[in-house]
């Protein structure tokens, strides 16, 4: 497998977020982890399968002239050439990519030797179709990624501002404000997860701060002080032990009472195969309270708005990424399974 760069980026703005640069290793190494213990085989199949259905009933060929890669179908008993450039292509190069991928997961659960035999063999040969489509000059992330991932990854979005030409970044060059996260941004980036960082994200949590003091009144918490949030011309009387929400730099200070939202930037955001968003809060910078309670705040208050469910959310301390093993295993249980199928 060649190990030269898969480009998969796009020009970008000074205010448009950076896309990282893939390589073509980094594909197959993600998809034969995540092919190890895929989470629901079943489910994977079927969704692959209507996939299919709406993919043209064509194979695909190549052509290998050692340096270069040519692609064509099969057409009254007739080699038809068809252009890199060409949108018919991408569609072709998908069906042939899942039709072996169905195969290899139509296997999982199979422990006779024939079978389990049969998937290695699989996964040698997905191998060698990965890298025949890169040095085919293909994007893979178009051929391996589902259209909706595609779109979601390779489009704009509004992320929190920060500096540019800070000296904290990925591998890639993408900038970063913290050490944990660049780490984690860069185990992304090796693996070929698609990634949103501090994209942001509007949430409706109008009767929030009303709910919050009633909870801690009924359990007995208000010991009969109080103090003022201020926020938008409007003030409320809370519990004083929510007097962090006035903090400099608070989550709280986007909170708009009269449209009832809040603004939160997560640490990364990630599209899986199904649809739905993983979402990664690292809670690092053990020293700085503000940024830690603003972290684990933005994890409580979509819990509490049932904006995510407890399998959608990762939470993870200094400690739990304090070692490359800790880290990767996440990555290989959490969001691998979920990304390509």
């Amino acid at each position: 497998m060649s190990n030269t760069s898969q480009q998969f980026s796009r020009q970008t703005s000074p205010n448009m977020p950076r896309i990282p640069v893939f390589t073509s290793k980094s594909f197959f190494d993600s998809i034969e982890i995540a092919l190890r213990k895929p989470p629901d085989a079943g489910a994977s199949i079927a969704r692959i399968k209507r996939i299919l259905n709406s993919l043209p009933d064509k194979k695909l060929y190549s052509s290998d002239h050692g340096s270069s890669v040519t692609f064509y179908v099969v057409e009254n008993r007739k080699q038809k050439y068809i252009s890199k450039r060409s949108q018919h292509i991408y569609a072709l190069a998908r069906r042939k990519y899942l039709l072996l991928l169905l195969e290899i997961l139509e296997l999982t659960h199979s422990d006779k030797t024939k079978d389990v035999l049969k998937r290695a063999a699989l996964i040698a040969k997905l191998q060698n179709l990965v890298d025949v489509f890169y040095r085919g000059n293909l994007d893979l992330a178009r051929i391996v990624l589902t259209s909706k991932q595609y779109k979601w990854y390779t489009g704009n979005f509004k992320q929190k501002y920060i500096n540019k030409k800070t000296s904290l970044k990925s591998s890639s060059g993408v900038p970063i404000r913290t050490k944990s996260e660049r780490d984690i941004l860069n185990k992304c980036e090796s693996l070929a997860v698609p990634v949103h960082y501090e994209e942001e994200q509007i949430i409706f949590v109008q009767p929030l701060v009303e709910i919050l003091q009633a909870e801690l009144w009924d359990s007995g918490a208000i010991q009969g002080q109080i103090y003022t949030f201020r926020n938008s011309g409007i003030h409320w009387n809370v519990p004083h032990e929510l007097e962090i929400m006035n903090s400099r730099g608070s989550i709280w200070k986007s909170y708009d009472p009269l449209d009832g939202v809040i603004v939160i930037y997560n640490d990364f955001r990630i599209l899986c195969a199904d649809g739905t968003i993983l979402i990664w809060e690292h809670e690092g910078l053990i020293e700085n309270f503000i940024y830690r309670y603003n972290s684990s705040e933005r994890a409580s208050i979509m819990k509490f708005t049932k904006t995510i469910q407890p399998e959608n959310l990762i939470e993870t301390y200094e400690h739990d990424i304090d070692t490359p093993e800790k880290l990767i295993d996440i990555i290989e249980r959490r969001v691998l399974p979920r990304l390509w199928f």
